[in-house]
């Protein structure tokens, strides 16, 4: 048996567990009988209404015993010779991500996941057993849908890349304090520089230059000013290691003891002459501070392929990290700012048009992101529909399989119910190969539009991606399930007005159980 996610093979061994357990039922009570039942009185009365005589009875009879009994054999009753273990399950998940998880193939006892532990009981002997008929239609929609996914082209998967960065918090809280009274003590100094000289930041600045977070490179590398002016300095940070260095800092000369070094040294790291152990700088110590998650260490993926969501080009290893930095501290402004009572997010606004006022006004009306945290929210939202998606459609192919049986005796084990019941259970299958396109699309539209914004926080962007998205999502299934709804239901009209695969239309009596011999004349 092969599944084509982890939850699948828990809910497929499940479903089948369940399948057994229900055709018990259904035969020790006697239930399974009824259609058998159902068949010779019916016969009786159709060859009483049609004035047969009693070899056509018998004949009539024969024919519908024997379709029963080969639906029963091949499509309903579970065959004890192909027994099912979890051991024995084999999980292959296709996707088309660049660079997909290590456990895409394994056995279903081994995910190397706390599923494992989460589902052990199911390998404590548990063995299923499935009709031979299912067995074929399982394998070949996983086949199916497995090769469709496979063929697609790869894509980087930065919607989940996203949704693990806006996860990371800066979890010292030596270092969240130190990061509240950098941005207090430097960073709205800054600030208020920049107005009282009436800077202005060039049409085309980069992220990592822009002065909308603490990082900002134009505050770091004005000469004389913003972070290296005079008074830009935090006072006693020797608790933090850094050295005392009077001959070259006036602001430790102009002080009888302590370290109070620039605000550029405390982000960036201290320098100066002779000093042994240089105090790292709170840009480096929030890089050391990123934490390594499930899915493998966040920072190396956006350093190796992360960045290119908001650059098409190649950057260098520094301005990486700098809009890593910058992504996760705007992402993390609220936590921030409820352990520091300060605005982390940086929302200086250096385009004073009133245009723009209204404008952001209007957006933020239609709920689009308005800043980095809001597009991450709404990323993580996408990236989760994502993610629950194949787990409620492993469910929902649970309930076609344990309600198997009992639509079989109900429709009195005729070949026809069991044509719907496959069509139903493939469709559901194949919906994961339309959500992977989806998934291609969508990752691709993300890149492009956010790289050509330059950043995430273009609210017209986020609408389009959301829209897109959402409309991917659910509509694409609903499409895909029409077509389907609609073939399949021609399909099940055919095989009785057509005959079983072109057979004759006697032969589609037989095996829905309504064969009826014509009247000698």
């Amino acid at each position: 048996m092969v599944a084509n996610n982890l939850i699948e093979v828990y809910s497929l061994m499940f479903a089948w567990g369940m399948y057994g357990a229900i055709w018990d039922i259904l035969t020790g009570s006697g239930i399974a009988l009824v259609p058998f039942i159902v068949a010779i009185i019916s016969n009786f009365a159709d060859s009483y209404t049609a004035g047969n005589d009693a070899d056509d009875v018998i004949r009539d009879l024969e024919f519908r015993v024997v379709a029963i009994v080969l639906v029963l054999i091949l499509c309903v009753i579970p065959y004890k010779g192909w027994g099912v273990s979890l051991s024995a399950v084999k999980y292959d998940i296709a996707v088309n991500d660049c660079n997909p998880p290590p456990n895409t193939q394994g056995d279903g006892d081994d995910t190397g996941t706390s599923l494992d532990d989460r589902f052990s009981s199911m390998g404590g002997g548990l063995e299923i057993h499935k009709p031979v008929a299912w067995s074929l239609i399982t394998f070949i929609s996983s086949a199916i849908t497995n090769t469709a996914i496979k063929s697609m082209q790869c894509v980087n998967n930065y919607e989940f890349l996203l949704m693990r960065m806006s996860n990371i918090t800066v979890q010292n809280d030596v270092l969240r304090e130190r990061l509240g009274d950098f941005y207090e003590q430097c960073y709205l100094l800054a600030q208020s520089r920049y107005k009282a000289i009436g800077g202005t930041v060039p049409a085309n600045v980069t992220e990592q230059e822009d002065i909308d977070w603490i990082g900002s490179r134009i505050f770091l590398n004005t000469v004389d000013e913003y972070y290296s002016h005079e008074e830009a300095f935090m006072e006693d940070m020797e608790r933090y290691g850094f050295s005392r260095q009077q001959a070259i800092r006036d602001s430790d000369a102009a002080r009888t003891r302590g370290a109070h070094p620039y605000c550029k040294e405390v982000w960036l790291g201290e320098e100066g002459p002779g000093v042994v152990n240089e105090a790292l700088g709170l840009r480096q110590l929030i890089l050391d501070d990123i934490p390594v998650d499930d899915a493998g260490d966040v920072l190396e993926d956006w350093m190796d392929w992360g960045y290119r969501v908001v650059s098409p080009v190649n950057l260098t290893d520094t301005i990486k990290q700098d809009l890593f930095i910058k992504t996760i501290l705007q992402a993390e402004a609220a936590n921030l700012q409820s352990r520091t009572e300060l605005d982390m997010s940086g929302t200086l606004d250096t385009d004073r048009a009133w245009g723009k006022a209204i404008y952001d006004l209007v957006v933020g009306g239609t709920g689009a992101a308005l800043g980095v945290r809001e597009f991450l929210q709404a990323s993580t939202i996408r990236q989760l529909m994502k993610i629950a998606g194949p787990i409620v459609l492993a469910l929902m192919q649970m309930v076609v399989i344990m309600a198997s049986p009992i639509v079989m005796v109900l429709a009195n084990f005729r070949f026809t119910a069991f044509t719907a019941l496959t069509i139903t259970y493939f469709s559901l299958e194949f919906i994961n190969a339309i959500w992977a396109a989806s998934y291609w699309m969508d990752n691709n539209l993300l890149a492009y539009y956010v790289s050509e914004a330059r950043w995430f926080d273009n609210p017209a962007n986020s609408a389009i991606l959301t829209a897109v998205t959402g409309m991917s999502t659910v509509f694409l299934p609903v499409i895909w399930l029409a077509i389907m709804g609609y073939a399949g239901s021609g399909m099940v009209r055919g095989m009785g007005a057509m005959g079983v695969g072109q057979g004759s239309p006697l032969g589609s009596q037989a095996f829905s159980g309504r064969f009826r011999r014509p009247k000698k004349k």
